[in-house]
């Protein structure tokens, strides 16, 4: 069954609110009308009755004049519903219980007679004449009534209830509503309490938890979209913590890669201070000095490097170039390279481009990305092998491939050759003569020349580095 909307209960609710304080109002009046003359007289009842008294005292004619007459009167008038007074010929008051003066003389008498008056206060007087056997007009009664319902019942509790009868339809609509709104209530502090509980514990930074939450209302989504803030938040921190631990990893690798060459150079310097290297030795000592001071420089290069490419502020700075003049010059520096290490060198260009022979490039940084590339190829392949590098110019992109017959790449190398400090070895000695900067950092300037790059293992043996540039707009 699909759940309703708060808007669609609260319309729903508001209908029934109305719906069963009609119908209970209904019944209430029902009831009302079938007690009525149980709890109270209604409205006329002393009209009515003063039309009796009239009709019952007519036939004592002038008798009711006398004032030995009063005591069959009272007996005949109700006590607490009707006064009266009784009148003479000339509008004086005989007796009664009512004593202020209603008729003033016997000429307003005769205009009043058999006339009702109304005396203010709710108060009505009935003017009837009083006749001798003659049919002569001798005096008059005035019965005074009021036209409002009394109450009938000894019951004060009923009557009060029966006072509050015109109220019923607020009484049931404020009843219906609380029923209602409690019940509303009810359903909306549910989510609330979700919310607020949730956020109690992202607060004490506990992320450790799920809100589950079935209904299908306005909630719904809000309580969707803090889950998914607080599952982006928790992978949030979980990156950030992996990259604070990788961070600490790489302060670490620093360190001790600076450590090693300069623990070296530090022993070798003091053994020489102290007097002890013999004179045939000391050459060697200087060798092993100026090899690990060469080692230490090369990390605080790729180091100086790493933090300028990743600087915010890093820009290219394109010049205009022949790529064909540029990659011929550095095949000879790279054979020079490979033949003390006894390995074959070539480049091979392949260029399809009709329009522009110069392009824009940022030629030193395009130069470190070869140079790294294939300082990487000359440092895993064996004496005997060869290195390639395929380029083919595009009018759009300019594609590399460093081709090898080295030791190619183990599955991990393939994770991880483009991350920082990543050589390859457990053990992250420094004696391969490497910092494990110098793919992330051809990498980074590849990306910032909207290119790609790519590792992957040669058939049947060695690497292969793919790379592609953009050329940049004259």
């Amino acid at each position: 069954m699909k759940e309703r909307s708060f808007k669609s209960k609260f319309i729903i609710a508001f209908i029934k609110i109305l719906a069963l304080s009609l119908i209970f109002s209904i019944l209430t009046f029902i009831i009302w009308s079938l007690t009525f003359d149980y709890i109270r007289f209604p409205a006329n009842y002393y009209e009515r009755e003063v039309v009796d008294i009239i009709e019952a005292i007519s036939t004592k004619h002038d008798d009711v004049l006398n004032k030995n007459f009063q005591s069959v009167l009272e007996e005949t008038v109700p006590r607490g519903g009707i006064l009266y007074q009784v009148l003479d010929e000339n509008g004086k008051i005989i007796y009664g219980t009512y004593n202020e003066e209603i008729i003033k003389g016997k000429k307003n008498l005769m205009n009043n007679l058999n006339s009702n008056i109304r005396l203010g206060r709710g108060l009505y007087a009935r003017i009837t004449p009083i006749l001798n056997k003659d049919n002569n007009i001798k005096g008059a009664t005035v019965f005074i009534y009021t036209l409002k319902s009394m109450q009938k019942t000894e019951n004060h509790f009923l009557f009060l209830l029966s006072n509050m009868m015109m109220l019923s339809p607020f009484i049931f609509i404020i009843m219906f509503t609380l029923i209602y709104a409690k019940k509303l209530a009810k359903e909306i502090n549910e989510p609330v309490r979700l919310l607020l509980g949730a956020s109690e514990m992202i607060k004490n930074q506990n992320l450790d938890f799920t809100i589950e939450y079935n209904q299908k209302n306005e909630f719904t989504k809000l309580i969707a979209a803090f889950e998914d803030m607080r599952k982006n938040l928790k992978e949030s921190l979980i990156r950030q913590w992996k990259l604070e631990e990788k961070r600490r990893e790489n302060i670490a690798n620093i360190a001790h890669d600076l450590k090693t060459p300069l623990t070296i150079v530090n022993t070798y310097v003091e053994a020489m201070l102290d007097g002890t290297v013999k004179e045939e030795k000391i050459k060697d000592y200087l060798e092993v000095i100026k090899r690990n001071n060469e080692r230490a420089l090369i990390l605080l290069v790729d180091l100086n490097t790493l933090s300028d490419v990743e600087n915010p502020d890093f820009t290219l700075n394109p010049v205009e170039v022949n790529i064909i003049d540029f990659l011929n010059s550095k095949e000879k520096d790279y054979k020079i390279l490979c033949e003390n290490r006894g390995i074959d060198f070539k480049i091979e260009i392949e260029d399809f481009r009709i329009k522009n022979i110069t392009a824009k490039f940022d030629i030193k940084s395009l130069e470190q990305v070869l140079d790294n590339c294939i300082s990487n190829s000359i440092r895993y392949t064996e004496k005997g092998g060869f290195i390639k590098v395929n380029a083919l110019c595009k009018e759009e992109e300019i594609e590399f491939k460093v081709i090898d017959t080295g030791k190619g790449f183990s599955n991990e190398d393939l994770k991880n050759i483009f991350n920082k400090f990543y050589k390859g070895d457990k053990s992250r000695s420094f004696s391969s003569g490497h910092s494990g900067l110098g793919m992330y950092i051809a990498k980074t300037i590849v990306e910032k020349h909207g290119g790609s790059i790519e590792a992957e293992n040669n058939t049947p043996k060695g690497a292969v580095i793919r790379f592609n540039i953009k050329p940049m707009a004259i």
